[in-house]
C-alpha cells in the first residue's frame, strides 16, 4: 500500500520512494535539531487537538471528533489528523494540522491525497487546514483559541483531484518496479536519504556545488556530467556560477580586486564586528512575541577603533528563563558606539533582529534602527562572486569561507561548533534541563562559539586587505 508519507517522498524524488519501498533508504540518527523540530511538531499537533475539541467542536450543533483515524483502499492508505462527524447531516469534515504559518502547495497535495481515500468510505463535506496564526501575540498566559487559524480548502483540493489521482498512480507504479530509472534521482545530494542510489560515485566537486544551479543540474546530469570540471565551456552559466566553475577548474581563487577594493572603501572606523545568536520557537516563550519570532539571547562584538588597533571583545549571554532583550540591548549599546561601520555576515538577519528588538524595547528603538543604517555585509564580497575559492564548494556561508581563507581557525575545534547546537543548548537552559554543576562550562562553550563568528570576520577582512595589497604591489 502507498501511504501519504510515501506519496510525499515521491513528490520529493521518485528515487526516494523507490528506496523506501525496497528498504534501501540510508537511515541515520536524527540530528538534535531534527529531534527538536519533531518534538515541536508534536506539541503543535497536541494543541491542535485541544483547539478542535474546545474551540471548533462547540460550533457544531451535534458532532463527534474522531482523532487520527486510519482508512485504506486496495492500494492507498492514510491516517487523517482529525475528522468531525456532523451527526445530523451525516457528513464528515477533514481537518489537517500543520505547524506552519501559511498554506503551501504541498499542503494542498497532502489533503488531496487524503480526500481521494476518504471519499471511498465516507460522505466527506469539507476539507480544512488548521495552522498557526502568525499574528498571534503571546501574553502572560497561552491562549489556544488565538494560536490557530482555520482555512477551508475544499475548492482548492477539488481542483487538484485529477492531478493527484494521476500522480499517486505513478507513485504506486514506482514502488512496483524491480529496478529504478536513472531519472528518478534527486538533485540535492546533501539532504538525500539514499545518496548511493541518487548520486553514486559523486565526484569531489559535484555540479550541485555550483551556487543556485537548480534545474541546470538536471540538464547536466542528462548529459552524463556530474563533475564541475567536466562542464562544457559553452554551457549556460551566469557570471557568478562561471567564476565557481573556473575556480574549480583551475584550482585557484578567482578574485575581482577592484570590486573588493570598492566594497571595502565603504567601511568607516571604528569597526564593530557583530553577531547575534537566536532561538525562534513555534510556541512563543515570552510575553509580546509572535510564533517563530527570533529571541536574541546572545551577542558577540569585536571593536577595532582605528587601522592597526588591537580588537576589543565584548559579549553578552543571557540564559535565565525570561526575555533577554531588556538586559541585552542596553549592554550592547554600552560597547557599540554611535559611529563607524557595523560589520555582519548576512545583513538581512541582523537587520531584522534589530527591527524586532526595536518593537520590543522602544527606549532603544532609534539606536537599533540607526545601527541598520551602518551595517556592512561582509558576506556580499563572496556571495556576489568578488572572491571565489574552490574550497568554498559553492557556498558563501561563514562556515565555508573561514576555513578556506583562514585554515588556522576551525569551528570543529570548539566544544559547540554550530548555530543549531548553541540554539538548542539555550533552549535547554530555558526548560531547566542543564544541571547546575554543568552550566558555567556550557555557557563558556556558547560564548566561544559566538566569539569565533566575529573574530572570524576580522580574520577574513584582514585576508581581503592582504589580497588587495599584494595586487597593488604587483
Amino acid at each position: 500500500m502507498l501511504t501519504k508519507t510515501d506519496f510525499m517522498l515521491y513528490l520529493n524524488a521518485p528515487m526516494h520512494l523507490w528506496a523506501a519501498a525496497h528498504n534501501q533508504l540510508e537511515t541515520r540518527p536524527p540530528t538534535l535539531y531534527e529531534q527538536h523540530l519533531s518534538q515541536q511538531g508534536h506539541q503543535v499537533e497536541s494543541l491542535g487537538h485541544t483547539y478542535l475539541e474546545d474551540v471548533l467542536l462547540p460550533h457544531y450543533t451535534n458532532a463527534q471528533l474522531i482523532w487520527q483515524p486510519s482508512y485504506e483502499t486496495s492500494q492507498y492508505k492514510i491516517r487523517a489528523d482529525a475528522l468531525i462527524l456532523d451527526i445530523d447531516a451525516k457528513t464528515y469534515d477533514l481537518y489537517e494540522i500543520k505547524s506552519s504559518t501559511s498554506i503551501n502547495k504541498r499542503h494542498i497535495y497532502d489533503l488531496s491525497f487524503q480526500l481521494l481515500v476518504l471519499e471511498t468510505s465516507l460522505n466527506l463535506r469539507d476539507v480544512y487546514l488548521l495552522h498557526i496564526d502568525k499574528t498571534y501575540l503571546h501574553q502572560d498566559n497561552f491562549r489556544v483559541d488565538g494560536f490557530f487559524t482555520v482555512e477551508r480548502l475544499t475548492q482548492d483540493v477539488e481542483k487538484h483531484r485529477d492531478t493527484i489521482a494521476r500522480l499517486r498512480e505513478q507513485a504506486w507504479t514506482v514502488t512496483q518496479m524491480e529496478v529504478p530509472q536513472r531519472s528518478f534521482a534527486c538533485s540535492k545530494p546533501r539532504s538525500c536519504p539514499c545518496p548511493s542510489l541518487c548520486h553514486p560515485r559523486l565526484p569531489e566537486n559535484p555540479i550541485y556545488n555550483i551556487p543556485y544551479i537548480g534545474k541546470k543540474a538536471i540538464q547536466l546530469r542528462e548529459m552524463g556530467i556530474t563533475a564541475i570540471e567536466d562542464i562544457p565551456p559553452s554551457f549556460n552559466l551566469n557570471k557568478v556560477q562561471r567564476k565557481h566553475f573556473k575556480a574549480v577548474k583551475s584550482g585557484q581563487p578567482i578574485v575581482s580586486y577592484q570590486a573588493i577594493q570598492t566594497s571595502l572603501a565603504n567601511l568607516q572606523y571604528p569597526l564593530h564586528f557583530l553577531d547575534y545568536e537566536t532561538f525562534n520557537p513555534a510556541i512563543p516563550l515570552f510575553h509580546g512575541y509572535h510564533p517563530y519570532e527570533h529571541i536574541v539571547y546572545q551577542y558577540s562584538l569585536h571593536v577595532i577603533n582605528h587601522p592597526g588597533a588591537e580588537p576589543q571583545h565584548f559579549e553578552c549571554l543571557l540564559t535565565e528563563p525570561k526575555d533577554p532583550i531588556p538586559e541585552l540591548v542596553p549592554d550592547l549599546f554600552d560597547h557599540l558606539g554611535p559611529q563607524g561601520s557595523v560589520v555582519v555576515w548576512n545583513q538581512s538577519f541582523e537587520a531584522h533582529r534589530n527591527r524586532d528588538m526595536a518593537k520590543h524595547y522602544s527606549q532603544y528603538a532609534q539606536q537599533l534602527l540607526e545601527v541598520n543604517e551602518r551595517l556592512y555585509d561582509l558576506m556580499r564580497v563572496f556571495k556576489d562572486g568578488h572572491y571565489v575559492h574552490p574550497d568554498f564548494h559553492g557556498s558563501a556561508s561563514l562556515k565555508a569561507v573561514l576555513p578556506a581563507l583562514c585554515p588556522e581557525l576551525q569551528y570543529n575545534d570548539l566544544v559547540i561548533s554550530n548555530g543549531e547546537e548553541t540554539m538548542l543548548t539555550w533552549y535547554r537552559f530555558q526548560t531547566g534541563k542543564i544541571p547546575i554543576e554543568n552550566q558555567a562550562e556550557i555557557r563558556e562553550a556558547m560564548k566561544e562559539y559566538c566569539k569565533m563568528d566575529t573574530f572570524g570576520m576580522i580574520a577574513i577582512l584582514e585576508k581581503l586587505y592582504e589580497t588587495i595589497r599584494s595586487y597593488d604591489g604587483s
